[in-house]
């Protein structure tokens, strides 16, 4: 059933408050992009944008309201990856601050193996943090430069979704499932070469999901979603983290490299087993909405050459 006029006027302020937010914090980023303005910003940039994508499907692509969306969908990927290359070094600096804490906290006394390798995440951990620095200044002048092309195209998508209306929410769950099973069906197996790109590929369904949480399956759906994109994230983490000990200056900090690749070995493997039960859920799922829409158990494949590519841009 086609929501009515009341409804459709209260996703449409829900979508202003989420533009107005993201204005605000874009000005805010462009004074200071500190990690939590920038992690904000990243966030309602993917969901905005999400929603403007989800909305944009059964559109001419050569009408007006398309384009429209296109373009302001152009721009929010620009930003969202330059946001992207400083909230990783944020969350890789967090990440080898509370590991050192962790080894500093045994007991009152500190093994002289514990000592050194807290040295040397904190020599890994200075290095990002001075490549984190120049990002920051590389992202506001980004934001400089895009500004107002962004909340231009803001304003028309906002004025452009307000005139076409809603899609049909019954409709919602199903299409996303649809969707899923058919990301799922082309990763004949996930491992370690393709299993951040499978991250990506589901991360506008659980925003577009979340954003219509409302509805009980996409409920379901966000919240399946979540947990893998969660658990798939902090291999990614630990797995960049250990590459980029075993290069560089420092690539002879072997104590280093040893609890980074375990901690690497330990998350992939947590990793996988979630994908595989997130996959199973989504399954169930669409044979209890009688989709007939079928997902194979994804295997794991070993590849040690999967993030070589980005710990290169950290050189």
């Amino acid at each position: 059933m086609k929501q009515n006029g009341r409804s459709e006027r209260r996703e449409s302020e829900k979508l202003a408050d989420r533009l107005s937010n993201w204005r605000e914090l874009i000005k805010r980023c462009e004074r200071k992009p500190t990690r939590k303005r920038v992690h904000a910003l990243r966030v309602v940039t993917l969901r905005v944008q999400a929603e403007v994508e989800d909305e944009s499907y059964g559109l001419l692509r050569a009408s007006h309201e398309a384009q429209t969306m296109l373009r302001f969908g152009k721009l929010a990927k620009k930003l969202r990856d330059a946001l992207g290359a400083v909230r990783e070094l944020d969350v890789w600096t967090v990440k080898l601050s509370g590991l050192r804490e962790s080894l500093n906290e045994t007991s009152t006394y500190i093994p002289r193996s514990s000592r050194e390798t807290s040295r040397q995440l904190e020599r890994l951990e200075r290095r990002l943090l001075k490549r984190r620095e120049r990002a920051g200044e590389k992202l506001v002048k980004h934001i400089e430069k895009w500004r107002e092309d962004l909340l231009l195209a803001a304003t028309h998508v906002e004025k452009s979704m307000e005139e076409h209306g809603e899609a049909l929410e019954g409709d919602r769950a199903p299409n996303l499932l649809k969707e899923f099973a058919g990301i799922v069906a082309n990763f004949p197996e996930i491992g370690e070469e393709n299993l951040h790109e499978f991250r990506k590929r589901i991360k506008r369904i659980r925003y577009v999901a979340e954003i219509h949480g409302a509805d009980p399956v996409c409920g379901r759906i966000a919240e399946a979603l979540k947990r893998a994109q969660g658990a798939i994230g902090e291999w990614h983490d630990w797995e960049i983290l250990a590459r980029t000990a075993r290069h560089g200056k420092h690539a002879k900090d072997v104590e280093a490299v040893e609890l980074l690749s375990g901690l690497t070995a330990d998350s992939y493997a947590a990793a996988i087993a979630t994908c595989d039960r997130v996959i199973r859920q989504m399954a169930d799922l669409n044979r209890e909405l009688g989709l007939g829409l079928g997902a194979a158990r994804k295997m794991p494949v070993r590849d040690e050459t999967s993030v070589d590519a980005a710990v290169m841009k950290l050189a």
